[in-house]
């Protein structure tokens, strides 16, 4: 894939990307596949964008509890070699007040 075939398979994270939330449900992972095990322990996540509801996985080491406030933001998923396109996704990050 190239970097123009993958920002456009990802047009809708401008929707998310920035926007507040409130956790609806959590889901603590503390088992993963051997590439992960460096994120543990991470959260999945239910959030409330007041028009819809979506998934995300919380940011790494963040303790969530339903009700808590987060930003959706980017997290770096995977770069394997120095020539291949650094893959992004969305997590979301908790608003500490």
């Amino acid at each position: 894939m190239n970097i123009t075939e993958y920002w456009r398979s990802n047009k809708q994270w401008s929707k998310y990307l920035g926007k507040k939330a409130k956790v609806l449900a959590v889901s603590l992972m503390e088992v993963a596949a051997s590439d992960q095990t460096a994120l543990l322990p991470y959260s999945y996540l239910l959030l409330d964008l007041e028009k819809s509801k979506i998934s995300l996985m919380g940011a790494a080491h963040q303790e969530f509890k339903i009700g808590d406030e987060v930003e959706i933001v980017l997290r770096k998923i995977k770069k394997e070699a120095q020539e291949e396109i650094i893959v992004y996704g969305l997590k979301a990050e908790k608003i500490y007040v």
